[in-house]
């Protein structure tokens, strides 16, 4: 099978691509840099671009994974987040229907499109309500609807997926583990004396980013064409016992820093993917445990790598 990986020198655009590669697959990469011969640099925002790179390689399945991934970043880039979550993605499709219609196309949405005060019990399925609280769940909403508006029309094969936290080694800053990271690693580096907590009173449902990737790879294989389906682990952490692993791991930063207390469980929801639809269609179960990976993205800040 032959793919094609649009931001495949992303945070896990790189995960995908390995994940394809260890099973088999012919992968092709495209992002706005590389330094990597099977990575092509194309500006997927042009359609002419987009159309002749899909063109001559006619994959099977291409996984977009190109975007502005941050929501706090979309209050300070309306206009480029709703570029770059919503033109790809068009590109991509109209250039499918073109020149390869039977390929398969998988498009990333985002747990932060939901409502999670609809939740039931926390429990979040592809059922639950959505919202809109920042220019970034507009634009995922947008591409979602879209994508379907134009896979109905042209009979496309596309799948959608809802994915939610996911963390690892490669992940950039603005997100609250690899901030936390980053923070334990200046300390220890003598760049600061201390630093603050932010509030870390919620449960979240956070996956390590090779089980994400493992689960676009078989819902690619296995999931049902025009299928939406949640990416997680099913499970809620507490973030301030997730933050509180990275304390452990670090005397300079357990000496100096002192960790918020924790509150009762019942004091706060515990918000969480259902992703039965997810086991059903594929039979995912996530691998790994999340309090090891952030130990490994804690290395990696260490290492100089974030």
């Amino acid at each position: 099978m032959r793919t094609l990986v649009v931001g495949a020198n992303g945070f896990a655009g790189t995960y995908l691509r390995h994940e394809l590669e260890d099973n088999g697959y012919e992968v092709f990469g495209v992002d706005v840099v590389s330094d990597n011969d099977n990575v092509r640099i194309v500006d997927m925002l042009d359609p002419e671009k987009a159309y002749d790179l899909i063109d001559e390689l006619k994959p099977d399945i291409i996984f977009n994974l190109a975007g502005q991934a941050a929501p706090s970043i979309s209050w300070e880039k309306v206009l480029l987040t709703m570029h770059l979550n919503i033109d790809i993605s068009v590109n991509i499709l109209e250039a499918v229907r073109k020149c390869c219609p039977k390929c398969r196309v998988m498009l990333i949405g985002s747990a932060n499109q939901y409502d999670g005060s609809k939740a039931k019990d926390g429990v979040i399925s592809e059922e639950t309500p959505l919202n809109c609280t920042s220019p970034y769940d507009v634009s995922k909403n947008a591409q979602e609807d879209l994508v379907f508006l134009m896979a109905k029309k042209y009979d496309l094969n596309v799948i959608m997926t809802r994915s939610f936290n996911h963390i690892g080694p490669g992940q950039k800053t603005g997100f609250v583990v690899s901030d936390y990271c980053k923070r334990i690693a200046d300390l220890e580096r003598g760049k600061i004396d201390t630093f603050t907590f932010g509030n870390l009173d919620s449960w979240r449902d956070f996956s390590d980013a090779r089980d994400v990737v493992r689960a676009y790879r078989l819902l690619a294989e296995k999931g049902e064409k025009n299928g939406i389906y949640n990416v997680g682990s099913g499970k809620s952490i507490y973030i301030r016992d997730l933050i509180g692993k990275l304390m452990e791991a670090s005397p300079a930063a357990m000496a100096k820093v002192t960790l918020p207390p924790r509150l009762d469980d019942n004091e706060l929801v515990h918000i969480r993917a259902d992703i039965t639809k997810l086991r059903e269609a594929t039979g995912f179960e996530p691998e790994h445990d999340v309090f090891e990976t952030v130990k490994e993205v804690l290395e990696d800040f260490r290492r100089g790598n974030g």
